[in-house]
């Protein structure tokens, strides 16, 4: 039989679990930062790098169709320079088919080398960086990251410790 502590410490673990895996849905809209990264695989540039990150808020999408939101708090790094949204042609979206991600547009042409990142067309596996120099021109894939949310990572931590705290009680009994 289960005492009035291990009742209530498994009632808690499991509403710590439930929060941490609970999806996010359309009315619970937030901004969803992300990160990243690649390398130039083809070109002049072969083996240079790029990274950087940003922001995008989510309560437009419907997860129906093609959609298109901008993007917030952009910046990448390429060839040691730093870019913002404020150097690019346009303004900074991310692109969306169905539900599921497909990348960053993000262009600029007051660069040399000129630089694009461009979606995937069908999955954000084909997403691509590519650029056009004055006698060359290359690629390379990119990575995206979603940067857990500080509250998931609250709740996880949250869920393991009062498992632990319920394990060691059962032993002392």
């Amino acid at each position: 039989m289960m005492t009035g502590w291990q009742k209530i410490s498994m009632i808690t673990s499991g509403l710590a679990l439930s929060l941490t895996v609970s999806p996010i849905n359309s009315v619970q809209a937030a901004i969803i930062p992300y990160t990243f990264s690649g390398t130039i695989e083809f070109g002049d540039l072969t083996g240079e790098s790029f990274s950087g990150s940003f922001n995008y808020d989510d309560s437009l999408l419907t997860g129906s169709g093609y959609e298109v939101v901008d993007v917030s708090d952009l910046e990448l790094t390429f060839l040691g320079n730093t870019f913002t949204a404020v150097n690019g042609d346009s303004t900074p979206r991310v692109e969306f088919s169905e539900g599921n991600f497909l990348g960053l547009y993000y262009s600029v042409s007051s660069f040399n080398p000129e630089f694009s990142l461009l979606p995937g067309f069908s999955d954000v596996s084909d997403a691509k960086f590519a650029y056009i120099g004055s006698n060359d021109a290359g690629f390379g894939t990119v990575q995206y990251t979603v940067v857990p949310e500080p509250f998931t990572l609250l709740g996880t931590g949250t869920a393991l410790g009062l498992g632990l705290l319920f394990k060691r009680k059962l032993k002392q009994k």
